[in-house]
């Protein structure tokens, strides 16, 4: 493989010694384009969780934190009878893969970083001695899906009509959902109620302040 393959590669998580590590994770965000209806600044929420949810404890944790990011955007949590909005959230992680991460040495240099966030460096260079040596790295596929949907509409009929729905997804070395939904909330919040029209890459320090609320 070229060098330029290999940084190509180590680019989707990784940065060079001197930078602070960080995630690399695609959000779409998708509005009802029909309707041309909106969530209005100042509404009230209600997090719906999911009652066959594997992990009871993991889905507390997550509405908590979907509590947090909405208040802090300026909008109200209340009870199921009065919201104007359900928000509705799914999440997994995908099952391990095997990718082959070559060292080329040689005109690379030496680098350190972390592929894809949240777990062990990955060297990117070494001895110019043009040797050229395969690691072997485990990637997991990690996802979040946020629905929301009018209250009064499903409230009244159990109609879901969508009016925001985000998409966060993000791969990298490590298995901890628990650590990396903290990543792939903020990146989906900062899209919230927005229609991004494709796919959007953002990346989120690992020591990102509005992540870091979410951990205390």
């Amino acid at each position: 493989m070229k060098v330029t393959g290999v940084l190509a590669i180590v680019a989707l998580g990784c940065c060079l010694t001197g930078c602070a590590s960080y995630y690399l994770i695609k959000v779409n965000g998708y509005t009802d384009l029909t309707s041309f209806r909106e969530i209005k600044p100042g509404g009230s929420f209600c997090v719906i969780e999911n009652q066959e949810a594997k992990n009871p404890l993991l889905e507390a944790e997550v509405k908590q934190k979907i509590h947090n990011l909405l208040e802090a955007r300026g909008y109200y949590i209340t009870s199921f009878e009065k919201a104007d909005y359900y928000l509705f959230c799914g999440y997994g992680l995908g099952e391990p893969r095997s990718v082959a991460l070559p060292e080329v040495y040689g005109g690379v240099g030496w680098g350190w970083g972390y592929y894809g966030g949240g777990g062990p460096s990955v060297r990117i260079g070494g001895p110019p001695y043009g040797a050229c040596t395969t690691d072997i790295v485990t990637l997991y596929d990690r996802w979040l899906q946020i629905n929301v949907v009018e209250g009064p509409l499903y409230r009244t009929q159990k109609l879901s009509h969508s009016l925001w729905v985000g998409e966060a997804r993000s791969t990298g070395v490590s298995s901890d959902l628990r650590t990396v939904l903290n990543y792939l909330l903020v990146a989906d919040f900062r899209e919230f109620g927005k229609n991004t029209g494709k796919a959007l890459t953002r990346e989120i320090k690992e020591q990102d302040p509005e992540v870091y609320s979410l951990t205390r």
